[in-house]
């Protein structure tokens, strides 16, 4: 059976999710609370086909892409508030964790203000 393992370092959001699958009957989902940093490594023997990234404006903690790399997912999908970190994240995942970027999508949520959200996908290159 697939599993969904969310981190999420704000745990009104943990609850809100913890109820939403209960309600849902989604029971193949698990939710911590915590920083992912630090959480993340210590998922022993994960094999994620897909990973969902939507970190804060900072980007991604060096660890989290370093366990990324360690896992190996066939698709990284990112989702980033904030440009620069973005491309300084990608060039890690690209140039050393053998990931290609597969498609690129900005949002602009908040019209007249300089904030652009961007989705990216990531393919895994063997």
């Amino acid at each position: 059976m697939k599993k969904v393992i969310g981190i999420e370092s704000y745990g009104v959001s943990v609850e809100q999710a913890n109820h939403n699958a209960e309600v849902n009957d989604i029971e193949n989902v698990e939710f911590i609370k915590g920083l992912t940093e630090e959480i993340l490594p210590t998922l022993e023997i994960l094999y994620p086909d897909i990973v969902i990234l939507d970190p804060p404006r900072k980007g991604c903690q060096p660890e989290v892409l370093e366990t990324l790399a360690n896992f190996k997912p066939e698709k990284i999908v990112y989702i980033s508030c904030h440009p620069a970190t973005l491309a300084r994240d990608l060039k890690l995942l690209c140039e050393q964790g053998g990931y290609k970027l597969a498609w690129v999508q900005p949002a602009d949520f908040f019209p007249q203000t300089p904030h652009v959200e961007t989705a990216i996908i990531l393919d895994r290159q063997e």
